[in-house]
Protein backbone atom coordinates (compact mmCIF):
# COMPACT_ATOMS: atom_id res chain seq x y z
CA UNK A 1 0.00 0.00 0.00
CA UNK A 2 1.25 3.27 -0.93
CA UNK A 3 1.83 5.65 1.88
CA UNK A 4 -0.31 9.18 2.23
CA UNK A 5 2.42 11.72 1.28
CA UNK A 6 2.66 15.43 1.01
CA UNK A 7 5.30 17.65 -1.24
CA UNK A 8 6.81 20.63 -0.52
CA UNK A 9 8.57 22.95 -2.60
CA UNK A 10 11.13 25.61 -1.71
CA UNK A 11 14.19 27.27 -2.51
CA UNK A 12 17.03 29.07 0.02
CA UNK A 13 19.98 31.44 -1.28
CA UNK A 14 22.41 34.44 0.13
CA UNK A 15 20.25 36.21 -2.30
CA UNK A 16 16.39 34.94 -0.81
CA UNK A 17 17.14 34.01 2.47
CA UNK A 18 15.91 30.83 4.60
CA UNK A 19 12.51 32.09 5.75
CA UNK A 20 10.87 30.19 2.34
CA UNK A 21 12.08 26.58 3.54
CA UNK A 22 12.11 27.47 7.84
CA UNK A 23 8.58 27.75 7.25
CA UNK A 24 7.86 24.92 5.16
CA UNK A 25 10.22 22.84 8.17
CA UNK A 26 7.24 24.02 10.94
CA UNK A 27 4.95 22.28 8.67
CA UNK A 28 6.94 19.12 7.80
CA UNK A 29 7.79 18.70 11.59
CA UNK A 30 3.73 18.50 12.61
CA UNK A 31 3.22 16.22 10.00
CA UNK A 32 1.09 13.32 11.12
CA UNK A 33 3.08 10.13 11.83
CA UNK A 34 0.79 8.83 9.03
CA UNK A 35 1.82 11.19 6.37
CA UNK A 36 5.62 11.34 4.50
CA UNK A 37 7.00 14.80 3.72
CA UNK A 38 8.65 15.07 0.05
CA UNK A 39 10.93 17.70 0.43
CA UNK A 40 11.79 19.46 -2.87
CA UNK A 41 14.36 21.96 -1.98
CA UNK A 42 16.69 23.93 -3.95
CA UNK A 43 19.55 26.73 -3.84
CA UNK A 44 22.99 27.20 -2.72
CA UNK A 45 25.69 24.79 -1.07
CA UNK A 46 24.38 25.85 2.23
CA UNK A 47 20.78 24.20 1.54
CA UNK A 48 21.98 20.61 2.45
CA UNK A 49 23.49 21.57 5.61
CA UNK A 50 20.73 23.64 6.64
CA UNK A 51 18.08 20.83 6.06
CA UNK A 52 20.18 18.19 7.89
CA UNK A 53 20.33 20.54 10.84
CA UNK A 54 16.96 20.94 11.05
CA UNK A 55 16.03 17.40 10.66
CA UNK A 56 14.84 17.43 7.13
CA UNK A 57 15.36 14.35 4.68
CA UNK A 58 14.98 16.45 1.28
CA UNK A 59 15.90 15.99 -2.10
CA UNK A 60 17.84 18.59 -3.26
CA UNK A 61 18.75 20.74 -6.28
CA UNK A 62 21.56 23.27 -7.05
CA UNK A 63 20.79 26.61 -8.02
CA UNK A 64 21.99 25.64 -11.38
CA UNK A 65 19.87 22.74 -11.94
CA UNK A 66 16.43 23.37 -10.61
CA UNK A 67 13.33 21.47 -10.43
CA UNK A 68 11.62 22.02 -13.57
CA UNK A 69 7.88 22.38 -13.12
CA UNK A 70 7.44 18.70 -14.98
CA UNK A 71 9.44 16.92 -12.25
CA UNK A 72 7.25 18.62 -9.87
CA UNK A 73 4.19 17.41 -11.31
CA UNK A 74 5.36 14.12 -11.42
CA UNK A 75 6.21 13.61 -7.88
CA UNK A 76 2.63 15.46 -7.31
CA UNK A 77 0.89 13.25 -9.50
CA UNK A 78 2.29 10.06 -7.58
CA UNK A 79 0.30 7.71 -5.96
CA UNK A 80 -0.73 8.44 -2.33
CA UNK A 81 0.01 12.59 -2.63
CA UNK A 82 -2.91 14.76 -0.57
CA UNK A 83 -1.21 18.17 -1.61
CA UNK A 84 1.93 20.56 -2.44
CA UNK A 85 2.86 22.94 -0.32
CA UNK A 86 4.41 26.23 -1.98
CA UNK A 87 7.02 28.78 -0.62
CA UNK A 88 8.29 31.53 -3.28
CA UNK A 89 6.44 33.63 -5.24
CA UNK A 90 8.38 32.23 -8.31
CA UNK A 91 7.67 28.96 -7.60
CA UNK A 92 4.14 29.70 -6.92
CA UNK A 93 4.12 31.18 -10.37
CA UNK A 94 4.97 28.44 -12.01
CA UNK A 95 2.99 25.95 -10.26
CA UNK A 96 0.05 26.82 -9.09
CA UNK A 97 -1.51 27.08 -12.33
CA UNK A 98 -0.44 23.52 -13.78
CA UNK A 99 -1.26 22.09 -10.31
CA UNK A 100 -5.30 23.44 -10.58
CA UNK A 101 -5.58 22.52 -14.85
CA UNK A 102 -4.46 18.72 -13.21
CA UNK A 103 -6.82 19.13 -10.04
CA UNK A 104 -4.12 18.75 -7.54
CA UNK A 105 -4.27 19.95 -4.24
CA UNK A 106 -1.82 23.43 -4.00
CA UNK A 107 -1.23 24.93 -0.49
CA UNK A 108 0.55 28.36 -0.97
CA UNK A 109 2.32 30.52 1.24
CA UNK A 110 2.57 33.93 0.71
CA UNK A 111 4.17 37.47 2.11
CA UNK A 112 2.87 39.74 -1.11
CA UNK A 113 -0.47 40.06 0.15
CA UNK A 114 -1.16 40.05 -3.58
CA UNK A 115 -1.31 36.58 -4.93
CA UNK A 116 -4.43 36.25 -7.52
CA UNK A 117 -3.10 32.22 -8.35
CA UNK A 118 -5.41 29.38 -8.34
CA UNK A 119 -5.19 27.80 -4.92
CA UNK A 120 -6.73 25.62 -2.60
CA UNK A 121 -5.26 27.18 0.15
CA UNK A 122 -3.76 30.22 0.83
CA UNK A 123 -1.37 30.69 4.09
CA UNK A 124 -0.39 34.11 4.90
CA UNK A 125 1.06 34.01 8.75
CA UNK A 126 2.01 37.91 8.96
CA UNK A 127 0.35 39.57 11.42
CA UNK A 128 -1.02 42.61 9.25
CA UNK A 129 -2.83 39.38 7.02
CA UNK A 130 -6.63 39.17 8.19
CA UNK A 131 -7.97 42.65 6.18
CA UNK A 132 -6.17 40.91 3.11
CA UNK A 133 -8.75 38.48 2.30
CA UNK A 134 -9.18 40.26 -0.95
CA UNK A 135 -5.94 40.39 -2.48
CA UNK A 136 -6.44 36.73 -2.46
CA UNK A 137 -9.38 36.47 -5.38
CA UNK A 138 -8.93 32.83 -6.26
CA UNK A 139 -8.07 31.15 -3.09
CA UNK A 140 -10.49 28.30 -2.04
CA UNK A 141 -9.78 28.74 1.42
CA UNK A 142 -7.40 32.06 3.48
CA UNK A 143 -5.66 31.24 6.65
CA UNK A 144 -4.27 34.55 7.04
CA UNK A 145 -2.76 35.96 10.28
CA UNK A 146 -0.79 34.98 13.58
CA UNK A 147 -3.18 32.08 14.62
CA UNK A 148 -1.63 30.72 11.58
CA UNK A 149 2.13 31.42 12.41
CA UNK A 150 4.80 28.83 11.26
CA UNK A 151 7.46 28.47 13.87
CA UNK A 152 9.94 25.60 13.95
CA UNK A 153 10.70 23.47 16.65
CA UNK A 154 13.90 24.85 17.88
CA UNK A 155 11.45 28.15 18.55
CA UNK A 156 8.85 26.10 20.18
CA UNK A 157 10.72 23.83 22.00
CA UNK A 158 10.49 26.66 24.71
CA UNK A 159 7.46 27.51 26.30
CA UNK A 160 5.16 30.32 25.10
CA UNK A 161 7.18 33.96 27.18
CA UNK A 162 10.28 32.09 27.64
CA UNK A 163 12.12 35.19 27.55
CA UNK A 164 12.29 37.28 30.38
CA UNK A 165 14.22 40.42 29.75
CA UNK A 166 15.62 42.83 32.52
CA UNK A 167 17.00 46.15 31.84
CA UNK A 168 20.58 45.32 33.87
CA UNK A 169 23.53 47.70 33.56
CA UNK A 170 24.64 46.03 30.61
CA UNK A 171 21.82 45.10 28.36
CA UNK A 172 21.73 41.70 26.39
CA UNK A 173 21.03 42.43 23.15
CA UNK A 174 20.75 40.22 20.00
CA UNK A 175 21.09 41.41 16.32
CA UNK A 176 20.13 39.05 13.73
CA UNK A 177 18.99 40.03 10.10
CA UNK A 178 17.84 36.66 8.70
CA UNK A 179 19.97 33.84 7.46
CA UNK A 180 21.74 35.43 4.93
CA UNK A 181 21.91 38.86 5.71
CA UNK A 182 22.11 40.36 1.63
CA UNK A 183 22.11 43.82 2.23
CA UNK A 184 24.83 44.13 5.34
CA UNK A 185 22.85 45.47 7.82
CA UNK A 186 24.14 43.41 10.47
CA UNK A 187 27.62 45.14 10.64
CA UNK A 188 25.68 48.53 10.05
CA UNK A 189 24.00 47.83 12.96
CA UNK A 190 27.02 47.22 15.07
CA UNK A 191 29.05 50.75 13.85
CA UNK A 192 25.97 52.66 14.79
CA UNK A 193 25.31 51.10 18.15
CA UNK A 194 25.16 54.24 20.62
CA UNK A 195 28.16 53.61 23.36
CA UNK A 196 25.27 56.17 26.06
CA UNK A 197 23.84 52.43 26.68
CA UNK A 198 26.46 49.68 27.06
CA UNK A 199 25.90 46.32 25.82
CA UNK A 200 26.37 42.73 25.43
CA UNK A 201 25.52 41.65 22.21
CA UNK A 202 25.17 38.47 20.79
CA UNK A 203 25.43 38.51 16.57
CA UNK A 204 23.95 35.80 14.90
CA UNK A 205 25.64 35.17 11.67
CA UNK A 206 23.57 32.80 9.47
CA UNK A 207 23.99 29.26 7.28
CA UNK A 208 23.96 32.09 4.40
CA UNK A 209 25.82 35.07 5.87
CA UNK A 210 29.28 35.75 3.89
CA UNK A 211 30.75 39.00 4.87
CA UNK A 212 32.35 37.83 7.82
CA UNK A 213 35.18 40.30 7.25
CA UNK A 214 32.98 43.06 7.12
CA UNK A 215 31.77 42.19 10.28
CA UNK A 216 34.46 41.55 12.04
CA UNK A 217 35.97 45.11 11.45
CA UNK A 218 32.38 46.04 12.75
CA UNK A 219 32.46 44.22 15.43
CA UNK A 220 35.76 46.02 16.50
CA UNK A 221 33.75 49.34 16.36
CA UNK A 222 31.72 48.50 18.79
CA UNK A 223 33.95 46.93 21.44
CA UNK A 224 35.74 50.07 21.04
CA UNK A 225 32.20 52.23 22.28
CA UNK A 226 32.57 49.98 25.62
CA UNK A 227 29.94 47.08 24.24
CA UNK A 228 31.21 43.31 24.46
CA UNK A 229 30.29 41.21 21.17
CA UNK A 230 29.92 37.36 20.14
CA UNK A 231 29.58 36.45 17.23
CA UNK A 232 27.51 32.78 16.66
CA UNK A 233 27.98 31.20 13.43
CA UNK A 234 24.77 29.45 12.08
CA UNK A 235 23.68 28.78 15.83
CA UNK A 236 21.65 25.31 16.26
CA UNK A 237 19.45 26.32 18.50
CA UNK A 238 18.69 30.02 17.80
CA UNK A 239 15.82 29.94 20.25
CA UNK A 240 18.27 29.95 23.33
CA UNK A 241 19.61 32.87 22.15
CA UNK A 242 16.52 34.53 22.11
CA UNK A 243 15.24 33.43 25.64
CA UNK A 244 18.62 34.94 27.05
CA UNK A 245 18.06 37.82 25.79
CA UNK A 246 17.05 40.97 26.74
CA UNK A 247 16.26 42.76 23.23
CA UNK A 248 16.77 41.95 19.93
CA UNK A 249 17.58 44.12 16.73
CA UNK A 250 16.48 42.44 13.76
CA UNK A 251 14.70 41.99 10.12
CA UNK A 252 11.08 42.32 9.81
CA UNK A 253 10.19 39.00 8.42
CA UNK A 254 9.47 35.60 10.09
CA UNK A 255 12.24 36.58 13.30
CA UNK A 256 9.79 39.00 14.72
CA UNK A 257 6.94 35.56 15.28
CA UNK A 258 9.33 34.10 16.56
CA UNK A 259 10.62 36.90 19.45
CA UNK A 260 6.86 37.42 19.82
CA UNK A 261 6.07 33.77 20.70
CA UNK A 262 8.85 33.62 23.17
CA UNK A 263 8.54 37.12 24.30
CA UNK A 264 11.49 38.90 23.02
CA UNK A 265 10.77 42.90 22.54
CA UNK A 266 12.38 43.82 19.07
CA UNK A 267 13.37 46.93 17.15
CA UNK A 268 13.18 46.09 13.62
CA UNK A 269 13.53 47.05 9.95
CA UNK A 270 12.57 46.27 6.33
CA UNK A 271 15.09 45.00 4.39
CA UNK A 272 13.11 44.00 1.40
CA UNK A 273 9.82 45.46 -0.01
CA UNK A 274 7.36 42.08 1.05
CA UNK A 275 8.28 42.93 4.96
CA UNK A 276 7.35 46.93 4.83
CA UNK A 277 2.99 46.53 5.48
CA UNK A 278 3.58 43.60 7.93
CA UNK A 279 6.59 45.84 10.12
CA UNK A 280 4.44 49.26 9.65
CA UNK A 281 1.29 47.56 11.18
CA UNK A 282 2.89 45.75 14.19
CA UNK A 283 4.48 48.99 14.73
CA UNK A 284 0.91 50.36 14.53
CA UNK A 285 -0.02 48.52 17.15
CA UNK A 286 2.69 48.70 19.54
CA UNK A 287 3.82 45.03 19.28
CA UNK A 288 7.65 46.38 18.02
CA UNK A 289 9.87 49.18 17.35
CA UNK A 290 10.89 50.47 14.59
CA UNK A 291 9.07 49.34 11.34
CA UNK A 292 11.69 52.05 8.52
CA UNK A 293 13.49 50.54 5.46
CA UNK A 294 16.90 50.11 6.25
CA UNK A 295 18.38 50.97 2.86
CA UNK A 296 16.34 54.38 2.99
CA UNK A 297 17.24 55.18 6.58
CA UNK A 298 20.04 57.34 6.94
CA UNK A 299 23.13 56.60 9.62
CA UNK A 300 22.29 59.62 11.92
CA UNK A 301 18.16 58.23 11.82
CA UNK A 302 19.12 54.39 12.54
CA UNK A 303 21.45 55.78 15.28
CA UNK A 304 18.33 57.32 16.92
CA UNK A 305 16.44 54.68 16.66
CA UNK A 306 18.79 52.30 18.68
CA UNK A 307 18.84 54.42 21.60
CA UNK A 308 15.20 55.34 22.10
CA UNK A 309 15.12 51.41 22.04
CA UNK A 310 17.52 50.58 24.25
CA UNK A 311 16.78 53.18 26.67
CA UNK A 312 13.12 52.48 26.87
CA UNK A 313 12.70 50.16 29.13
CA UNK A 314 9.28 50.69 29.86
CA UNK A 315 8.39 51.19 26.11
CA UNK A 316 9.97 47.47 25.58
CA UNK A 317 8.27 45.80 28.38
CA UNK A 318 4.94 47.40 26.62
CA UNK A 319 5.89 45.84 23.45
CA UNK A 320 6.59 42.87 24.68
CA UNK A 321 3.01 42.14 26.39
CA UNK A 322 1.39 42.96 23.52
CA UNK A 323 3.01 40.70 20.91
CA UNK A 324 3.18 37.88 23.12
CA UNK A 325 -0.41 38.16 23.06
CA UNK A 326 -0.51 37.75 19.60
CA UNK A 327 1.50 34.10 19.41
CA UNK A 328 0.43 30.94 20.89
CA UNK A 329 2.64 28.60 18.70
CA UNK A 330 0.07 26.09 17.15
CA UNK A 331 -0.40 28.18 14.31
CA UNK A 332 1.43 24.80 12.02
CA UNK A 333 -0.75 22.83 13.97
CA UNK A 334 -3.64 24.60 12.47
CA UNK A 335 -2.69 25.12 9.23
CA UNK A 336 -2.05 21.36 8.81
CA UNK A 337 -5.47 20.26 9.92
CA UNK A 338 -7.43 22.78 8.24
CA UNK A 339 -5.70 22.57 4.89
CA UNK A 340 -5.66 18.94 4.19
CA UNK A 341 -9.51 18.68 5.93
Amino acid sequence: MTRPSIVFRGDASHAIGYGHLARLCALIEELDPGLEPVALFGGDSTVAAWARGNGVTAELRPEARPWTTAEVLAAAGAPGVRAVVIDGPRLAADLAPALDERGLRAVLIDDSGDCALPADVIVNHNFHAPALAAPYPHARLRLLGRRYLLLRRTIRRYPRGACRPVDGARLRVVVTFGASDPVGATARTLRLLPADRPLAVTVVAGPGFRDHAELALAAAVAVASGHTVEIVQAPDDLGALFVAADAAICAAGGTLGELAYLGCPALAFAIVPDQLLPVRAQVRRGLIAGGRTWSDTPDDLVRAELFAFLTGGQRRRIQRQRALATADGNGARRVLAEALA
